[in-house]
């Protein structure tokens, strides 16, 4: 995959974030809807996260516990599905969003925070022409740097021209290290959480 690739699937047009109020999510919805104008629909559990990513950029939201994904999306989209998927919940949302894609779609798989990894139904990529596929980002600094390099370079100038804006979500010092990843282990999380250091 090379870098071209990946930016042609950021600029097109409807794209799907689950987990859309973490970390990786919220800087997924800020890239997709302030640098490539993208209409983001973004997945997440409760309205505060749902605000929270409304907020931060995304056209429209998705309450996951309350909502039906497949039906929410068919309506936002007039029937035509969404064109990318970055998942990183994996189980039944993954399989919800896999029947939500358009034609010629592409799913991004990126992580399982649901625990359960899914199991693909092969004739829903037929059905719908579509791709799945694996992005393991951080292994890019040793298989790929230059283009692992070039997208720290393409988000740092893209903070410096204000397209950008990383939201962090919590701060705690660093001798409170094992409070904050129980933080971000019981979902109370949204956007980066930062350890701070004295002087």
């Amino acid at each position: 995959m090379d870098r071209l690739y990946l930016i042609s699937i950021c600029y097109i047009s409807n794209r799907c974030i689950t987990a859309a109020a973490g970390a990786t999510g919220l800087a997924a919805v800020d890239i997709a809807s302030h640098v490539f104008g993208a209409t983001v629909i973004g997945l997440c559990g409760g309205v505060e996260k749902c605000n929270l990513v409304k907020a931060r950029g995304a056209t429209h939201v998705i309450d996951y516990n309350v909502e039906d994904v497949r039906a929410r999306v068919k309506e936002l989209t007039k029937g035509g599905g969404v064109n990318v998927v970055m998942d990183q919940v994996g189980g039944d949302l993954f399989i919800q969003c896999l029947k939500s894609i358009a034609e010629e779609g592409r799913i991004l798989t990126v992580g399982y925070a649901s625990g359960k990894i899914p199991n693909i139904p092969a004739n829903l990529l037929l059905l719908k022409s579509c791709t799945v596929m694996g992005v393991f980002w951080g292994n890019y600094s040793k298989t790929k740097p230059d283009i692992f390099q070039q997208s720290i370079v393409d988000v740092l100038t893209a903070i410096n021209k204000g397209q950008l804006n990383p939201h962090v979500g919590a701060t705690f010092p660093l001798s409170e290290i094992n409070e904050a990843f129980k933080y971000v282990e019981t979902r109370k999380s949204t956007g980066k959480v930062a350890l701070t250091m004295k002087g």
